[in-house]
């Protein structure tokens, strides 16, 4: 019965009514019969990584289930607008260039997180959260969904690549010190009110002769030119390990590391030993090395916690977006 009140307490929340947007126009999200998509968007194809199986879904219902799979469903309500705007933006982007998914070809996206943003099935859910839990986590969804129908972030006249992730450690990173472009919208910018963030600092022990083992299988040519920094060493085996950080990006995250005379970026680095992301300090202690990281994941665009703790202090999903990606506006595709 309470449930049955708070559920009914959200749905009878007032509706926010969006201002004016610009249209957005592309072929990928206009149908065939009207030239127009319906009330719940185009119809893509989705990959179903576990299930192994292709699925047929309107993008409306799809953006469901990323949301609940990207973000935790108690962040606000802004939050959780401001994520099924990425996402839908991602998604569109992808029918727009037509790329298909290698290991189903027919599909235009996955629900692997490795390789677009991650989706998860209203039965996964329903286990994952229990049937009163889903019931109240999933009106929310719906609701962020809903409120924010057919809106997409567009730069220059075209859908952004809008990257995201979960903690930045206080500050994001520009593009092509992650990947290799430099995009105009994804731009190192403050990322305050994420210490709620169980990612905002943690501390990674990893054995020394099983870092050396990943390193070497992941960047066996791994070289580069030493700089200025500090290093820590330790007696194992025979010899001595000397690490040392050897260049940061502005933001702080690690650009290069030496290890024992090798050089890493520090991407591989984070990829190679599993690390929550690549801002990172790092010190030689016996047989293992500890790092003490900021944040969780590649820190580039949207960082989820820190879009909660901006609309906690009052944010909406438009202020959110244009606060982490640059120059950019919303627009309506449909």
């Amino acid at each position: 019965m309470l449930l049955l009140i708070l559920v009914l307490g959200l749905l009878l929340q007032p509706w926010v009514t969006l201002p004016v947007l610009p249209p957005f126009r592309s072929p990928a999200v206009t149908s065939e019969r009207s030239g127009h998509p319906g009330p719940a968007g185009p119809t893509l194809t989705l990959w179903d990584v576990k299930e192994q199986e292709l699925l047929e879904l309107p993008l409306e219902e799809y953006l469901v289930g990323v949301v609940a799979a990207e973000m935790p469903a108690q962040f606000p309500l802004e939050a959780l607008k401001a994520q099924a705007i990425a996402a839908r933006t991602f998604a569109l982007r992808a029918l727009v260039s037509g790329v298909k998914i290698p290991e189903a070809p027919r599909a235009s996206l996955s629900s692997d997180f490795r390789t677009g943003q991650a989706w998860q099935s209203q039965e996964e859910l329903k286990k994952k959260w229990g049937f009163l839990l889903y019931q109240w986590n999933i009106c929310r969804i719906r609701k962020a969904v809903s409120e924010t129908r057919g809106v997409v972030i567009i730069h220059d006249g075209q859908l952004i690549f809008p990257a995201f992730h979960s903690t930045s450690g206080g500050r994001t990173e520009d593009s092509e010190n992650y990947w290799a472009t430099a995009l105009p919208y994804l731009r190192s910018v403050e990322s305050p009110y994420e210490e709620d963030s169980p990612y905002w600092r943690t501390t990674v022990t990893i054995p020394i002769a099983s870092a050396l083992a990943r390193l070497s299988a992941s960047s066996p040519h791994a070289s580069g030119s030493a700089g200025t920094g500090t290093g820590r060493g330790a007696a194992v085996g025979s010899g001595t390990v000397r690490v040392q950080v050897v260049g940061r990006y502005p933001s702080g995250r690690v650009r290069l590391l030496q290890l024992n005379g090798h050089y890493y970026t520090g991407r591989e680095v984070r990829e190679a030993l599993g690390l929550p992301s690549s801002w990172f300090e790092v010190e030689a202690q016996g047989s293992i090395l500890r790092f003490e990281v900021r944040g969780y994941g590649h820190g580039v665009g949207l960082s989820q916690y820190g879009a909660a703790g901006m609309a906690r202090r009052g944010a909406n999903f438009q202020q959110i977006l244009t606060h982490y990606y640059q120059g950019v506006t919303l627009a309506r595709a449909y």
